[in-house]
């Protein structure tokens, strides 16, 4: 999901209501947690897109935010491996509480030149979701109302990732809902993707995030289709914190954005933005972009 810049009022009037959620939602959540000591220990995955300096662009987080963030998450011992969440949604293995996944959507060629050197320094275990035909695109800038934005990695970008220890999940191969195309596109949409990135690097590609990931781009059939496309995991766009059984090719992700400040991210991270959900469900329509 991309976006350019957005109106103060709007950007001010969502930074309110985010930070309120957090505010408020929180001594609730820890209250039921404490009553239930036998409750599962919640882990969530966090989103990225872009990394630079975008005045009043959610999509994009200033360094100095990122290095700031993934330096506490470091600290705390809360980074987790995409295997690490496979294990836990199947029963398998017990995670830290409150620990988290990175991932970075849509293949701008920031989280490598931006973010790979801070995933690095903290040896922080990320995973970035392609979009397969940008990359084939050798690099072309993406661009808003001619306004150009970054441009999208390449594929030596990308294997470079994949050598320094970053995950490559696919986002698609055209960025498309999958929720409003035929079967047969959906299927050729995620089966064209990862055969695409696992040629160009060799590795078995297991988890898929759904482009937009909103309420009308994902359904029953399109979990079956991932599922015969041969993925084992796959990501929304709907906030909350993932526990065990849950349906693996329907995982809820927490959205971080730019412009907020270090405490309303180690709130995100305790579960402060879970109920986001509700917002989600109301507001669909408006989360996707053009």
């Amino acid at each position: 999901m991309i976006s350019s810049s957005i109106k103060p009022l709007r950007w001010y009037l969502k930074k309110t209501a985010r930070s309120g959620m957090c505010l408020a939602s929180l001594p609730l959540k820890q209250l039921i947690l404490n009553k239930n000591q036998s409750s599962y220990s919640p882990v969530r995955v966090l989103t990225y897109h872009r990394f630079g300096n975008v005045e009043r662009d959610p999509f994009c987080i200033e360094m100095k935010d990122f290095q700031a963030q993934m330096e506490w998450i470091a600290r705390k011992n809360l980074a987790v491996s995409l295997s690490d969440i496979e294990s836990f949604v199947a029963g398998k293995k017990d995670l830290p509480k409150n620990a988290v996944l990175i991932t970075v959507d849509d293949g701008y060629r920031s989280v490598y030149l931006k973010a790979l050197p801070i995933f690095k320094q903290f040896s922080i275990p990320a995973v970035a979701f392609i979009t397969t035909n940008n990359i084939d695109s050798n690099g072309k800038n993406y661009t808003i109302n001619s306004e150009t934005i970054e441009p999208y990695l390449t594929w030596k970008d990308v294997e470079a990732l994949a050598e320094a220890g970053v995950t490559i999940g696919s986002h698609a191969s055209t960025h498309r809902s999958l929720g409003k195309m035929s079967l047969d596109e959906a299927y050729q949409e995620t089966v064209m993707s990862r055969e695409a990135i696992e040629k160009n690097l060799g590795v078995q590609v297991t988890a898929f995030a759904y482009p937009f990931g909103t309420l009308a781009d994902f359904n029953n059939s399109t979990t079956q289709i991932l599922k015969e496309s041969g993925y084992k995991l796959a990501f929304t766009s709907q906030h909350g914190a993932i526990k065990p059984k849950l349906d693996p090719l329907v995982l809820p992700r927490v959205k971080v954005e730019g412009g907020e400040p270090m405490w309303m991210f180690r709130m995100l991270v305790y579960g402060g933005l879970d109920e986001w959900r509700f917002i989600d469900k109301m507001l669909w329509r408006s989360q996707q972009s053009p």
